[in-house]
């Protein structure tokens, strides 16, 4: 069971591009400069300015090449991971998929706790969410706290679907407006639990093949 903690996380997706790693510790710890290390990798200073702030993605290539040339692991490079464990619906028919621990990406920046990663299926978040983008989630005692209305949320229905959605007050007490982007709003609906986005990893972002 993962802990509920909560911080406010920008969504924006400028934050959302970049992708957490340790290459400048790792670099440092080796003595070499930005520009050092970018004619070892017979690129530029500007290149590995922009693998340190994730703006370029963390490939196989690049890190089979960088931990040769520090002499680290990728482990080293690539920092804590998070492990995604299923799919988060973004549509009305897409419904939550347990996959156990699917795949591994990295901690987003600003973040600490417990955390999993869910990938978004379906189009109704658009243009904030894509499909094939991960969330990030902390999960713990079952239930909806009142202070996460209007929060873009992971939603599980007592029916076993969860969805991404926006929490809002249904017509009575217990239930709950699930809200789209460019769907129908899904009304009066039975909760086990809601839980608000910590951070988004974008699809393009996530690749290291």
């Amino acid at each position: 069971m993962y802990p509920e903690e909560a911080l406010d996380v920008s969504l924006s997706r400028g934050h959302q591009s970049r992708m957490a790693n340790r290459l400048a510790n790792v670099r440092k710890k080796a003595g070499l400069s930005q520009q050092k290390l970018g004619e070892l990798l017979n690129s530029g200073r500007s290149t590995v300015t922009k693998l340190e702030r994730g703006e370029i993605p963390m490939t196989d290539r690049w890190l089979d090449r960088l931990s040769l040339i520090l002499n680290c692991s990728p482990a080293d490079i690539l920092g804590e991971q998070v492990p995604v464990v299923g799919r988060i619906g973004a549509g009305g028919s897409i419904a939550y998929e347990d996959m156990g621990i699917d795949e591994m990406v990295p901690r987003p920046p600003e973040t600490s706790g417990d955390l999993i990663g869910l990938e978004v299926h379906g189009e109704s978040m658009l243009p904030k969410f894509d499909p094939g983008d991960i969330i990030y989630i902390s999960r713990g005692n079952d239930g909806v706290d009142p202070k996460d209305l209007g929060a873009i949320c992971a939603c599980r229905l007592v029916t076993g679907e969860t969805y991404l959605k926006q929490l809002l007050k249904g017509s009575r007490p217990g239930v709950y407006t699930l809200r789209s982007y460019n769907a129908a709003d899904m009304d009066d609906c039975e909760l086990l639990w809601a839980t608000p986005i910590r951070a988004i990893t974008p699809k393009h972002a996530r690749q290291y093949h």
